[in-house]
């Protein structure tokens, strides 16, 4: 690496089949800068450290907060004269259509097809990990056994949230799904290219159809999916060449929906990003009616847990209004660590979750928490040390 280049080093969010694998790609923001992602394969919190050409930090940032929020460093300091100072807003800014380019959304269904509780609210639902904290898959009769657990521990959970096809964990999720009595938000996370993209496409399809076999269902029963996310973060992860990932995102979304609904799905398919990004490209708001967005109020350092339920309200609103009054926005991933270290005014803790727990039920209709269990499996990778800890109900009985 040359002299007067940062290497940014982001751990994404996923789950796919075989742990976690660190695949470098380097992505030029700018003529002397240089963006590198380290991909890993499972759901993780990401975060990101600012290095100069010698490998000594210069600063640390979190890349599932909106970076306008994030510190960059400074150009003037001393012995580093040259540091490139463009942050992932510059990149997003950089990359985002103009408003007059009429790239925005299409094709949108006469009503949404989410189905709503008695009181018109979809409710809270639950991220549930099928790792061990070693790593390896759960199977099913551990699944079911601690989806048991969570949907009878009184929190309310109306649906589950997976975010890919690996470890069996469509039928298995969704056979828990089916003795809860709750609905089932699906994933395909693995969009690096189609022949990726369509094994995951396929798994989905068949789990579906083992779940239903299974319970004795017609195989093209759907009725325990709420909605069908496509991609997790993959253009947050991509932020330098993100109008690329967005096109990408959309295509394989719309593969996705043509598949699902030959199979019998009728519900709503999207892709889901951090927050910030559906302002920059509304076209992420999808063909469907739904859209699903992840918002953690911790790491925008300067939100701390008493403003977190406004902050997600807020936010909210101004996604609502970059996608139209036609669409239906929730939040598919948020919460607040339970350790860690703090981030300026964010304070990880027990207690903080706590309080987290009752603005989110004050202040949100329809959210999803990260996540049912701490995830052990988890690698942590910068100074808040918060990746494993954000679970509801603490550590898994499996472990």
């Amino acid at each position: 690496m040359v002299a007067a280049r940062l290497a940014v080093w982001a751990v994404a969010a996923a789950s796919i089949i075989s742990g976690v694998v660190a695949t470098p790609i380097r992505l030029d923001v700018e003529p002397r800068a240089v963006v590198t992602v380290v991909k890993a394969h499972k759901q993780t919190v990401k975060a990101f450290v600012v290095l100069d050409q010698n490998g000594n930090t210069v600063t640390q940032g979190f890349s599932t907060l909106d970076p306008g929020a994030t510190p960059v460093p400074s150009p003037s300091r001393a012995g580093k004269k040259n540091l490139v100072t463009k942050t992932l807003e510059d990149a997003a800014e950089s990359a985002a259509p103009s408003s007059k380019s009429g790239s925005g959304r299409v094709g949108k269904h006469s009503k949404p097809s989410v189905k709503a509780t008695k009181d018109g609210k979809l409710g809270k639902g639950i991220v549930y990990s099928v790792y061990h904290d070693s790593g390896k898959c759960k199977d099913k009769e551990t699944t079911r056994s601690e989806i048991k657990k969570v949907l009878a521990s009184g929190n309310g959970y109306n649906w589950i949230r997976i975010y890919g096809t690996d470890c069996d964990q469509v039928p298995n999720v969704l056979g828990a799904a089916y003795d809860g009595g709750v609905k089932l938000m699906l994933g395909i996370y693995n969009l690096d290219d189609d022949a990726g993209f369509q094994k995951e496409l396929d798994n989905l399809i068949a789990g579906v159809k083992a779940a239903n076999k299974e319970y004795s269902k017609d195989e093209n029963d759907w009725s325990g999916v709420a909605f069908i996310s496509v991609g997790n973060e993959v253009v947050n992860n991509h932020a330098g060449e993100a109008d690329a990932w967005v096109s990408k995102s959309l295509k394989y979304a719309g593969l996705t929906r043509t598949a699902v609904k030959a199979a019998g799905y009728t519900g709503d398919v999207g892709n889901t990003d951090v927050w910030f990004w559906y302002k920059k490209f509304p076209q992420l708001c999808g063909e469907d009616k739904l859209v699903m967005l992840n918002l953690h109020p911790f790491f925008d350092e300067n939100c701390d847990v008493a403003a977190s339920g406004t902050f997600m309200k807020d936010k909210l609103a101004e996604i609502q209004e970059a996608c139209g009054s036609d669409h239906k926005v929730i939040i598919a991933e948020t919460g607040w660590p339970n350790s860690g270290n703090k981030l300026n005014k964010a304070v990880p803790g027990k207690a903080e979750q706590a309080q987290f727990l009752k603005l989110a039920s004050e202040n949100l209709d329809d959210y999803i928490l990260l996540s049912a269990y701490d995830e052990g499996w988890k690698t942590e990778n910068s100074s808040a040390e918060v990746e494993k800890h954000w679970g509801i109900l603490g550590t898994s009985p499996s472990n």
